[in-house]
């Protein structure tokens, strides 16, 4: 299943639409850069949304977006004047890195909008002309944001008047993970509760379904029982003996390692050299790099808080 062709919002204006069900990323969005307790509250302000009626839930639109302004403003302030610091570009391009189609998109320009004015004004410079990119998977309803975008203009000219620099929007289909504009093309770039959405995985869900590691690793108790099952050999000796992860690592006085780095990449180095062949020839070679990259730091993650050994077994047997 490819993600970047059926991952998108809800579009439209309906009852679960992406726009009528995103009050909390209005008041979230521009203050939070993480998402870890999104999918918990999301559920939870949707249930206390349809208790209460139209305008407790305008007024408490209202709220969310000014507490958002009153956090978010600070930060966007700060971002245009360290631009404007270093110069004066007469059309000043911006992108939206996974917009949505909720009232949130359109919300979040007006933020960088007001910044700029402010900013404009401080420096008695002329405001400047705005070209706006709006981004996100091809799936997204940007019909919907089209739609609201004469409004959006008429608000704009009204409360800014002719003097603020005129404003262009368009919208830009695609994944943010791969190249989305030229070189150098932008000013200013925006991105809230887009990044969770990373491409963690490496390869298609199949490919990892059909893929079969020809490796089983049995226990004592295993090997013995198919020796003596098999009938053909006596066992002299069987020994369990136990390695750190990292073979690099041989002081056994500590629980956990200091150099999780280099353990971690140790630990990989090994494994990649047992694995490679298989793993490229059913995944691609251009995914090892990275795989191993990744794989090595989990490992040094996990030596830091507990120093982890590979159990091995020594069978002597004799022929009957």
């Amino acid at each position: 299943m490819e993600v970047l062709n059926v991952l998108h919002m809800t579009g439209g204006d309906g009852e679960t639409s992406y726009s009528n069900n995103s009050i909390l990323q209005v008041s979230l969005s521009l203050s939070h850069t993480h998402t870890t307790k999104f999918p918990y509250c999301g559920h939870f302000i949707g249930v206390f949304i349809y208790l209460l009626s139209l305008n407790d839930l305008i007024f408490s639109l209202f709220l969310s977006q000014k507490t958002a302004i009153s956090k978010a403003r600070p930060f966007l302030e700060a971002s245009v004047i360290d631009l404007y610091t270093n110069t004066f570009p007469e059309c000043l391009r911006i992108a939206d890195l996974g917009c949505s189609s909720g009232p949130n998109t359109l919300l979040v320009i007006s933020e960088i909008i007001e910044a700029i004015e402010a900013t404009c004004h401080e420096k008695s410079c002329v405001s400047p002309e705005l070209q706006v990119f709006l981004n996100d998977l091809p799936g997204n309803d940007f019909n919907t944001i089209f739609k609201s975008l004469p409004s959006f203009y008429e608000k704009l000219k009204k409360e800014k008047g002719e003097e603020f620099g005129r404003c262009f929007i368009s919208g830009v289909p695609g994944s943010f993970y791969g190249r989305l504009f030229p070189s150098t093309s932008l000013h200013f770039v925006h991105s809230s509760y887009s990044v969770h959405w990373l491409s963690q995985g490496f390869v298609d869900e199949a490919k990892i379904d059909s893929f079969n590691l020809p490796c089983y690793t049995p226990s004592a108790g295993e090997v013995r029982a198919i020796v003596e099952a098999e009938g053909s050999f006596n066992i002299d000796q069987l020994e369990i003996f136990a390695v750190n992860w990292d073979a690099n690592d041989d002081d056994d006085n500590k629980d956990f390692v200091f150099e999780k780095c280099s353990s971690g990449q140790n630990v990989a180095k090994c494994i990649r050299a047992v694995t490679e062949s298989l793993l490229a020839t059913h995944f691609g070679e251009a995914v090892i790099d990275g795989l191993f990259s990744r794989y090595a730091e989990h490992v040094g993650e996990h030596l830091s808080k507990e120093k982890t050994k590979h159990i091995n077994l020594v069978i002597s047997m004799t022929k009957k």
